[in-house]
């Protein structure tokens, strides 16, 4: 029969499904025989694709056989022949993520998407343990039980009973069972047929390191000519992408030479020389930046032939939707917060007034200060970054009824004894108070009436302890009296009134 390549089964899987819980991935692919236990069970069954894996399942592969297994933010892991996993726990949720995977045996790859600050995503081999963050690469275990590692790309750290060694990128390293461990610099460190020949390698007890170095090299020669070789006859072109993508999923264009089966995650074609579609998915709330390997394969033998890279990032975005200048409220509506939890700040010139943390789309209000101002929401975005549509800036004017009085300084009448010629006049100077303004707010005034017989007269503004004090001069024809009337408009609404009587004798 012949011979299965690992790299058959293996395709960066990047289609997630939206799922209620938050733990958990799901199985994408199945070739061959491939097997699984629940936790706490004895018994085996059938892997079959659509399935769910969750803590403390294990999953079984054998000759010619293998699985790839999507977690909830695009992450996979593709298991390779005659391997034992398990994944002791996966849990995602809108502040972190743990992925803990233990190898058993056999060899996996993985491609890890982004992780954020207090996420996890680890693998134990045996004794080692790798820690990884926005990677790809291999992990697995010799046929004598060495672990070994490899990247394709990014950095992760792997430990072994005290010992710690970073990985970068076309690096691959091994811990010998007493013996210094290994590292090997190449290009094609965590190609299949380079991981598992080299392992073969390693399990020589007699090789030296100089030896395993030498024929790591010329492996490592022999896969570049031939991907060179491969890539000179086929290629792919990937249509333009935007750099920032807001769904959670993104139709991605590929065109490739005739003759060459191409895949990304579990999504795999034979190219006839025309467009193909790609629809990578990916659960809400997975935020950070996106990336994805396009594999070719051709006449047994598979290679790169395209990198995919984006952020995925809902932006906040924020709008007024009324205010009431009677009652002094405002209320703003959201966007974008559903699983994307943030706060959005209310600023009265440069001083926050208000800050609000919103789990999901909705409405709130805020309080308006008297009188005309202008108020800045933001809703805040990623590292607390602003954009235009999650900013607004709009005056917004207050002006509560309060039931304002008028006072009159001196009270309100007054007896005139000086004697004044028919037809002549007085011209006395009437002070007032308005009392009771929201914040003794001027502007809260609309307009201030003075008069006498039908004349009307001028007030302007003058100091008061006890709220906001006028002053007018009027003018008072001889009568037996005169009434002053004093009318105070109110931008609320409200209208107050008061009377001065002059009466002559």
């Amino acid at each position: 029969m012949k011979s299965l390549k690992f790299s058959a089964v293996f395709a960066l899987t990047c289609a997630m499904v939206a799922m209620a819980a938050t733990q958990g991935g799901k199985v994408r692919s199945v070739l061959g025989d491939v097997s699984y236990q629940k936790q706490g069970k004895n018994n085996w069954a059938a892997l079959r694709v659509g399935a769910k894996v969750l803590d403390g399942y294990m999953i079984r592969t054998y000759t010619e056989s293998g699985a790839q297994i999507s977690l909830l933010d695009g992450s996979m892991i593709a298991i390779g022949e005659n391997a034992l996993v398990e994944f002791n726990e996966l849990l995602f949720d809108k502040d972190s993520r743990v992925s803990d995977i233990s190898i058993k045996k056999g060899m996996i790859r993985f491609d890890a998407q982004k992780q954020k600050g207090n996420s996890v995503f680890k693998f134990r081999t045996g004794t080692a343990t790798a820690s990884i963050r926005g990677t790809d690469g291999t992990l697995g275990m010799t046929e004598a039980g060495q672990p070994y590692g490899a990247l394709n790309s990014g950095e992760m750290v792997m430990e072994n009973n005290g010992q710690e060694i970073p990985v970068k990128a076309n690096q691959f390293v091994a811990f010998r069972k007493d013996k210094p461990a290994v590292v090997v610099e190449a290009k094609n460190a965590s190609d299949p047929e380079f991981v598992k020949k080299l392992g073969e390698v390693l399990d020589d007890t007699t090789k030296s390191d100089e030896a395993i170095q030498a024929q790591a090299q010329e492996l490592d020669q022999k896969i570049e000519v031939r991907n060179e070789d491969l890539k000179s006859k086929y290629n792919c072109i990937i249509d333009s992408l935007p750099a920032l993508v807001s769904a959670d999923s993104i139709d991605i264009g590929v065109t490739c030479t005739a003759g060459v089966r191409v895949s990304l995650g579990s999504e795999s074609f034979e190219s006839k020389g025309h467009k193909l579609h790609f629809t990578p998915s990916w659960i809400r709330g997975s935020f950070g930046d996106k990336k994805y390997l396009l594999n070719c394969s051709v006449d047994g033998a598979d290679f790169e032939c395209g990198r995919i890279a984006f952020t995925y990032r809902v932006d906040r975005t924020v709008r007024l939707l009324e205010s009431d200048e009677g009652k002094c409220f405002a209320v703003f509506a959201t966007s974008g917060f559903n699983d994307n939890s943030g706060s959005v700040s209310v600023f009265l010139g440069d001083s926050l007034i208000q800050k609000t943390n919103m789990e999901k789309d909705g409405s709130s209000t805020f309080t308006l200060v008297p009188g005309d101002h202008v108020y800045k929401v933001v809703a805040e975005n990623v590292d607390s970054a602003t954009t235009a549509a999650g900013t607004v800036e709009q005056m917004l004017k207050c002006y509560p009824v309060t039931n304002v009085q008028i006072d009159i300084r001196g009270g309100n009448r007054e007896i005139v004894k000086r004697k004044v010629s028919q037809g002549a006049a007085i011209y006395p100077e009437l002070e007032f108070d308005l009392l009771d303004v929201a914040g003794n707010d001027v502007a809260q005034v609309e307009e201030v009436i003075v008069s006498v017989d039908g004349e009307n007269f001028e007030a302007e503004q003058v100091a008061s302890t006890v709220g906001i004090g006028y002053k007018v001069k009027m003018r008072i024809p001889r009568g037996k009296s005169k009434i002053v009337k004093v009318a105070v408009l109110m931008r609320s609404g409200e209208t107050a009134y008061a009377s001065k009587i002059y009466e002559f004798k």
